[in-house]
């Protein structure tokens, strides 16, 4: 078990088990790695408290039922299995990160700011995820 505690591993090796781990999940229970439903599973369980009816009405929500499902723990699990992996490779001790050249030069060093970039970045990937149906 000493590979688990590598500081990292080569992008190939990840890419290889995550593929790997797609397919042993589509071929024995039928159903592909992904994230992106989820969000829209999570949102129509934020509205259901506070407007049930509108849930119940709604379309999208009607063939995507907002329900806790195998997804919706994966996505759950995702940030517990980031913070396990951080912890056995004791590289995690703060967050950290240096900004590449280009960056500082057009935007400067505002956490603020990568933040607010890191977000709508990630906010725009999802909906393209979504729009993509997946």
């Amino acid at each position: 078990m000493s590979w688990l505690r590598k500081e990292e591993w080569p992008w190939w090796q990840s890419g290889l088990l995550l593929g790997l781990l797609n397919m042993a999940a589509f071929f024995t229970a039928d159903y592909y790695l992904s994230v992106s439903t989820t969000f829209s599973r999570g949102a129509g369980m934020l509205v259901g408290l506070v407007a049930p009816e509108h849930v119940a009405a709604n379309a999208y929500w009607q063939k995507v039922k907002p329900i806790v499902d195998w997804q919706f723990m994966l996505v759950l699990g995702i940030p517990i299995g980031a913070y396990l992996a951080a912890r056995l490779s004791r590289k995690a001790v703060g967050f950290s990160a240096s900004l590449p050249d280009m960056w500082v030069s057009r935007f400067g060093t505002s956490g603020a700011q990568r933040w607010t970039v890191g977000i709508l970045g990630g906010i725009l990937v999802g909906f393209g995820a979504r729009l993509a149906d997946g």
